[in-house]
């Protein structure tokens, strides 16, 4: 029953023998998380109106979260997502940079990182001509330096001041 281990027996409440024989030992090694990683995302749902709007990530410019909800901002526009900025980030890993607590954008779209009166500030879109069709994002102090790092890293045309 037990194994020849009578400290492994227990009797209940009638008086009778119940066998707790303990579970086979498992390695931790051999031990293999179940869920898949993703392989990243291959389409972004947002909302519009009553309606779903399907977008490519890749032409995702940046998300802003206001007003309780959170924004996907693309060249078709700005569109309401159901997702927080966190869990923006967790699926997109790298691709995307924190630049602000309520902005997370896509450094493939920045056009331009200027300083303003209390700031620095982001364009972010499709071009810096007539007819660019761009948005502006706020960065935050703290993460103005390490922005423009990552900007000018692998660029050229700038000395270093």
């Amino acid at each position: 029953m037990s194994g020849g281990h009578p400290e492994l027996l227990r009797e209940d409440l009638r008086g009778n023998l119940l066998d707790f024989s303990p579970a086979p030992a498992i390695k931790v090694t051999e031990l293999r998380p179940r869920l898949r990683r993703r392989t990243g995302v291959s389409r972004v749902v947002a909302r519009r109106n009553k309606s779903l709007v399907f977008l490519d990530p890749r032409e995702i410019w940046a998300f802003e979260a206001a007003d309780r909800l959170t924004y996907v901002h693309s060249l078709e526009g700005k569109f309401v997502i159901d997702l927080s900025l966190a869990a923006i980030e967790a699926s997109f890993g790298r691709a995307l940079f924190r630049v602000h607590r309520n902005w997370v954008v896509n450094l493939a779209y920045v056009k331009e990182l200027e300083r303003v009166v209390g700031g620095t500030a982001l364009t972010i879109g499709s071009g810096l001509g007539p007819e660019r069709r761009t948005i502006r994002a706020p960065v935050s102090h703290n993460r103005a330096k390490t922005l423009r790092t990552v900007l000018l890293k692998n660029a050229t045309g700038l000395r270093h001041l």
